[in-house]
């Protein structure tokens, strides 16, 4: 076995080795997204977010801007599908 072998052999090792650590940090990625899209919501998240939305439309009658206006729209949106009822 020559020099040029080892070395081949090691390089093809070496590329495996990243690409299963790529793979597994992938894969870690996902699962925390995941965990925290699926964690339940408490109190004071949905406080906070209640908060968001106040200041939100507070911002939006003081700037009088349409696109302030459709966030707070969103915003309000979201905090249904989240919560399940108005803020």
């Amino acid at each position: 076995m020559s020099v040029n072998d080892e070395n081949a052999g090691l390089g093809r090792r070496g590329c495996l080795g990243l690409f299963v650590a790529g793979v597994a940090f992938v894969v870690l990625i996902f699962a925390g997204l995941i965990y925290i899209m699926t964690r339940p919501q408490d109190g004071e998240i949905e406080a906070a977010e209640r908060a968001a939305i106040e200041a939100c439309w507070k911002s939006a009658q003081a700037t009088e801007r349409s696109f302030t206006e459709e966030s707070c729209q969103e915003m309000e949106k979201q905090f249904l599908r989240k919560f399940g009822h108005q803020p």
